[in-house]
């Protein structure tokens, strides 16, 4: 009786452990943008991904709205739009070269350009690939880096063959928005 006991205490323990295996590695499967796929190098938006946000066209109607940030204080999200370009704080690509072909790894370099004194505020940062569905990625990002007031500088940022773009936000203190889109082109 003691055996039976064992044993079945035995095949418990290891459907539970399998069970366990099974899951982290389908929770790995199943959000794999991000993982590190060599020494320090990443995947800001897998191939996968990339095929899937510019093949399915979206549920709703992408309504960008003009508005600034200063009524709510609140952070941008991927739809958010300026609504004056010139007294809105800038953000500028230092690296790559946007006008090239890029080869993978590369590094993105940003400068944030505050107007009229009015701080930036890194939180408010957002990175959003702009497919037939937008997404917002900026957690994969931020996960690895801190975004300061200046800027931001990442080594090691991965794209899938072929043209991509990028959605920058962030916000000033007043709550004024900074918008730059950023066409990758990746060898």
């Amino acid at each position: 009786m003691n055996q039976i006991r064992v044993w079945g205490a035995r095949f418990i323990m290891g459907a539970t452990l399998s069970g366990a295996a099974l899951a982290a590695g389908a929770a790995f499967a199943a959000d794999p943008a991000g993982a590190p796929t060599a020494a320090g190098t990443f995947d800001l938006v897998t191939e996968a991904e990339a095929a899937a946000w510019n093949t399915t066209p979206p549920k709703d109607a992408a309504d960008f709205k003009t508005r600034d940030l200063r009524d709510d204080n609140s952070a941008p999200t991927c739809r958010s739009a300026a609504d004056n370009d010139a007294d809105n704080p800038k953000i500028r690509v230092l690296e790559p070269t946007l006008e090239k072909p890029l080869i993978v790894p590369f590094t993105i370099d940003l400068q944030f350009v505050p107007v009229s004194g009015a701080h930036i505020r890194p939180e408010t940062f957002r990175v959003c690939y702009m497919g037939l569905v937008t997404m917002d990625i900026t957690k994969r990002i931020t996960d690895r880096i801190t975004v300061s007031e200046q800027g931001m500088h990442l080594n090691g940022a991965q794209l899938p063959h072929g043209h991509h773009r990028l959605l920058l936000l962030i916000a000033d203190q007043r709550g004024r928005l900074a918008r730059r889109e950023a066409t990758f082109n990746v060898l």
